[in-house]
């Protein structure tokens, strides 16, 4: 690993601390908002956050390339903004966040089956590990569900799976700044025309109101905006099937964060726990 690049644990534990945070912070979007709205915010903020960063007139993009940007816009953020937040309104933020560790399962069946990407056994014992670790996470609670709803959020992770690997096979040329922004700049687009027909309501004398604009915010700016550059960075640095697996780390996250509501840990948790980190491994070292 050369000493100019960020260690790639690091970006992987950064990245589920963010990205397992983002569950909650939609279910505290969805005490005021809709789940279009929160998709709409979502999309349309973290679009502006990037733009002054990049030097567009210095951009040199192929044009064959261009859609490999819009469609990693739309797979990679805009699809699956909508898909959760609404997935959300019926099934639990940590249901929703286990259902997000389907993503290193589409990412290396998508890589193999469409782009010639190396099946190693390595690589799909790690994936096994992995979900095998987040059915443990999940053990034991009382998760209510409808199914129409949970196969949303399996469909985000699809989108997920596709999109990690257009941007390993396709845009890894290009600075990850850009791999983020330009996307996000497209669809935020889409996402101003949907909240000029939504409207974008915020009452200072409502202080859920507040809460949840500020959930949502934190939500585009840090959850998608700087998460989606850190994780370019490490489909680059590493393969999809190792930067996808922060999913295995997600629900991990989110039961930490249920300590602050007095949630119990169990012991299947920990054995979950042991899992992942033994996933996470096996599939690190399978360069």
């Amino acid at each position: 690993m050369s000493k100019n690049q960020p260690n790639p644990y690091l970006l992987l534990g950064l990245l589920a601390i963010i990205w397992g945070s983002s569950f909650i912070l939609m279910k505290e979007g969805l005490k005021f908002y809709s789940s279009y709205q929160i998709a709409a915010i979502r999309i349309s903020f973290s679009g502006l956050a990037l733009i002054p960063f990049v030097k567009w007139k210095n951009l040199n993009i192929k044009r064959n390339d261009l859609k490999f940007f819009v469609i990693s816009g739309f797979l990679g953020s805009a699809i699956p903004a909508f898909l959760f937040p609404l997935a959300q309104t019926r099934i639990s933020s940590s249901l929703a966040g286990a259902i997000n560790g389907l993503t290193p399962l589409f990412a290396l069946i998508v890589g193999v089956t469409f782009l010639g990407v190396r099946f190693s056994k390595l690589k799909a014992i790690g994936v096994v590990l992995g979900l095998t670790g987040a059915i443990f996470l999940i053990i034991g609670e009382n998760i209510q569900f409808e199914f129409s709803h949970v196969m949303m959020a399996i469909l985000a992770t699809m989108c997920y799976g596709i999109n990690v690997n257009i941007i390993k096979q396709k845009l890894d040329h290009y600075p990850p700044l850009l791999v983020a922004a330009l996307p996000l700049a497209i669809i935020s687009i889409a996402g101003f025309i949907v909240l000029g027909y939504l409207g974008l309501p915020v009452k200072t004398n409502n202080i859920q109101s507040i809460y949840s604009f500020g959930a949502t915010l934190l939500l585009a700016i840090v959850g998608t905006s700087i998460s989606l550059v850190m994780f370019n960075k490490l489909i680059q640095q590493t393969n999809t099937v190792f930067a996808t697996s922060v999913t295995y780390l997600i629900p991990i996250v989110a039961l930490f964060w249920g300590l602050f509501d007095n949630e119990q840990i169990l012991v299947n948790h920990l054995i979950g726990l042991l899992f992942i980190l033994g996933a996470i491994w096996i599939i690190r070292i399978d360069k």
